[in-house]
């Protein structure tokens, strides 16, 4: 550290380590596995005669080759798993964009905590998400 009356500067080097990289991966993967589970088009499958997704269910007679299918979406826990995922992804994804634009731009340590509450929400929506499946 350089004294007053020398005018030298002092310069703050951000150092970049494979630990932050990794947490910026494991968003991402989130986010990924957040998008994968509502565009999935199967949550359950029976012996190739029924399954159930998160916009349709659909049936097929034994003695019929045709596929009978309707919405889900009328029904209030699949509503509700639709608006809490796409909630948890939402916040997932700005987690995403703002431990990206910490990373390129440099001053991480502010953002450290908004990172780190909006994931916990996101964790919090996806927890509640999976209790409201397995209670219906």
């Amino acid at each position: 550290m350089a004294s007053a009356g020398s005018g030298m500067e002092e310069v703050r080097v951000s150092v970049l380590t494979p630990l932050k990289l990794v947490g910026l991966v494991c968003i991402f993967l989130a986010l990924c596995l957040d998008l994968g589970a509502v565009l999935s088009p199967a949550w359950v499958t029976a012996d190739h005669q029924y399954y159930l997704s998160l916009w349709e269910s659909c049936r097929k007679p034994a003695n019929l080759d045709i596929w009978h299918c309707e919405s889900t979406l009328g029904s209030d826990w699949q509503i509700a798993t639709l608006a809490l995922l796409l909630g948890g992804a939402a916040i997932i994804l700005i987690a995403f964009l703002v431990g990206l634009i910490s990373i390129c731009v440099g001053s991480r340590r502010r953002f450290y905590r908004p990172v780190a509450v909006m994931l916990f929400a996101a964790g919090k929506y996806i927890h509640y998400v999976q209790s409201s499946i397995k209670d219906s």
